[in-house]
C-alpha cells in the first residue's frame, strides 16, 4: 500500500510539473508574439514619422517610446520567475529567452536614436547579469527602486548573458564585459556591483533638467 501510494503521489507531481511548466512556455511565447507586435508597430511609426517635421515627430515618439517601454520591466520579472522555478534547459524556453533579449535590444537602438534626433532627457543603461551571479538580485533590486524615483528619464535594458545569442557576444566584445553585473552608462562600461548612491552619481549631471531623485548629486 506504501509503496502504491509513493508511486500515485510520483505521477501526480510528474504530471502536474509538466503541466506547469507546459503553462509556462505558452505563457512566455504569448508575451513573445505581443512584444514582436509591439515592436514592429513602433519601428512602423518611427519610419512614418522620419517623414513628418521634427517638431511633431519626436512628440509623438517620445510618447509612443513612453507606453511601450513600459511592458519590459514587467515582462522582464514574468520570465525571471519561470527561472527560478522552470526548466531553464528547455530548448523551447531558450529560444524564446532570445527573441526576448533581442526584443529589448531592438528597444534599446530605437530609444538611442530617439534621443539623437529629439535630444530627450533620459539616460539608457544596458545592464549585464548572468544567473547564479550573487550581486546581480541585488543590482536589479536597486534598479527597481530607481524606476520609480526617476520613471522614464531613466531606461534600464536588462541582458541575460547566460543566453547563448551572437549580439550579446557582440556587445560584450564592444563594452569590454567581462563579469557580472557591469553596467553600460551612455556608452561608458562600469564593471562590478554599483550601489544606489554610485549610480546617481554616474547618471544625475547627465540630466540636462533637475530632478528630485537627483539632489545632491549633481
Amino acid at each position: 500500500m506504501a509503496i502504491i501510494i509513493t508511486l500515485v503521489i510520483f505521477v501526480l507531481g510528474f504530471i502536474l510539473g509538466a503541466a506547469t511548466s507546459e503553462r509556462k512556455l505558452v505563457e512566455i511565447e504569448q508575451l513573445s508574439r505581443q512584444q514582436d507586435a509591439d515592436f514592429n508597430s513602433l519601428q512602423f511609426q518611427f519610419s512614418y514619422l522620419e517623414n513628418v517635421p521634427k517638431e511633431q515627430s519626436c512628440v509623438v515618439l517620445s510618447r509612443t517610446l513612453e507606453s511601450n517601454l513600459k511592458t519590459l520591466g514587467p515582462s522582464l520579472k514574468k520570465i525571471e520567475g519561470y527561472e527560478a522555478s522552470g526548466d531553464v534547459k528547455n530548448p523551447d524556453y531558450i529560444l524564446l529567452k532570445r527573441k526576448y533579449v533581442i526584443g529589448n535590444l531592438r528597444y534599446w537602438l530605437l530609444a538611442e536614436k530617439s534621443k539623437q534626433l529629439c535630444s530627450t532627457d533620459a539616460i539608457s543603461v544596458l545592464y549585464f547579469y548572468e544567473r547564479g551571479c550573487q550581486q546581480c538580485g541585488d543590482e536589479s533590486y536597486i534598479f527597481d527602486q530607481l524606476k520609480q524615483r526617476l520613471g522614464d528619464n531613466l531606461l534600464v535594458f536588462s541582458i541575460d548573458a547566460s543566453i547563448e545569442e551572437s549580439v550579446i557576444d557582440i556587445l560584450r566584445a564592444q563594452y569590454k564585459i567581462y563579469g557580472f553585473p557591469s553596467l553600460v552608462i551612455d556608452g561608458k562600461t562600469y564593471p562590478g556591483y554599483m550601489s544606489t548612491q554610485q549610480i546617481l552619481t554616474e547618471i544625475c549631471p547627465k540630466y540636462s533638467s533637475d530632478n528630485e531623485a537627483c539632489k545632491g548629486y549633481r
